[in-house]
């Protein structure tokens, strides 16, 4: 190779560099700005992948686990829709800015961090010193001082999907005879895997009045669950069901209408209802609301006409149904109440 050919080459390949420089989009070029800065003008509107952050985890932990964050929530929609019951689930990227946010946790994990702009109202806020639910009026009350109106879009929340305390709030909500409801369908730790925004600020609303329009089939009594209409369902630990119970219940321990911390898919639940008619109505009782609405909310969302009732009227109005406990029915037990996580908001 001549010098004036090599020297040729070289400067063909010098102004091939210089091209590739000066086509490069002034964005990406010497770029010094940073991903996962929020538009507080388009909280929570905006979509998934578009510059929020994502962190990892994995199912265990609450987070997205191999599936990605992304594909995760893309695939809520359609797990939802799958659900006969409408409009009670809310997926994560569809909660706007529009919506009341109602972090219902007890204890202290709103302060140590909750969705944005969530106002909090403990569940356990429903109930009185002695595990009973409070009057209609003080549950307005509770509401209307908290700023939550009637007409409000509202999506509850709790520490976990599987505590039971955002189906509890759910269920007093209904009853109260508020329309545009949701839960929350995932923990606040997907919230967070998912890169959407939280804060440890207090929020709090202008106190409204709530006039609550009762929805009274909600609860049932005495006289309904005696009469044989419907299908009773027994979700207290089944060592206490077999020491007594409503006649002819049917067992079933909470833990089994969540996967993870999440609500069951409608195929999973199938199986789970398998022993009850579609056609009949249903009656789940307890000695805890966060059970009993749990289960309460999962058949609901199956379809199922479904109303609450408590172990402790029952037993105001008659004696309960005693037995021996067999062998079997402490294997059945260990193997129904294994690794359930429910604690208690109160007796009832």
């Amino acid at each position: 190779m001549t010098f004036n050919s090599g020297f040729h080459i070289f400067l063909y390949l010098i102004s091939l560099i210089f091209i590739a420089m000066s086509t490069t989009s002034p964005a990406l070029a010497g770029c010094s700005c940073s991903v996962g800065n929020w538009d507080p003008t388009s909280f929570l509107n905006s979509e998934l992948g578009s510059g929020q952050p994502v962190q990892t985890g994995s199912v265990e932990d609450g987070g997205a686990g191999a599936e990605g964050p992304q594909t995760k929530i893309d695939s809520q929609s359609e797990r939802i829709a799958a659900f006969p019951g409408t409009n009670m689930l809310k997926s994560l990227k569809s909660v706007s800015s529009s919506d009341v946010v109602i972090d219902v946790s007890n204890g202290n994990s709103y302060e140590k961090s909750h969705i944005k702009n969530a106002i909090h109202i403990p569940s356990s806020d429903f109930l009185n010193g002695d595990g009973n639910l409070k009057a209609d009026e003080q549950l307005a009350a509770i509401l209307g001082g908290a700023g939550v109106s009637k007409n409000d879009s509202v999506v509850l929340y709790g520490s976990k999907q599987s505590s039971g305390e955002a189906e509890f709030a759910f269920l007093v909500m209904k009853y109260l005879g508020h329309v545009d409801l949701t839960v929350l369908d995932g923990s606040l730790s997907e919230w967070n895997m998912a890169g959407l925004p939280n804060e440890t600020v207090q929020n709090t609303l202008p106190p409204v009045e709530y006039t609550p329009v009762i929805v009274a089939d909600v609860i049932a009594d005495y006289d309904y669950v005696k009469s044989g209409q419907a299908q009773i369902v027994d979700v207290r630990p089944f060592t206490e069901f077999g020491k007594g119970r409503v006649p002819g219940s049917i067992a079933l321990d909470p833990s089994n209408v969540v996967n993870a911390d999440r609500i069951k898919d409608k195929e999973d639940l199938s199986g789970v209802f398998s022993r009850l008619d579609e056609e009949v109505p249903v009656v789940v009782y307890s000695d805890d609301y966060a059970r009993s609405s749990l289960v309460w909310y999962a058949l609901q969302l199956m379809g199922y006409e479904a109303s609450i009732y408590t172990w402790e009227d029952w037993k105001t109005h008659e004696s309960t149904t005693e037995r021996t406990i067999t062998a079997a029915d402490v294997n059945e037990a260990e193997g129904d109440t294994a690794g359930s996580k429910y604690t208690k908001l109160g007796t009832t």
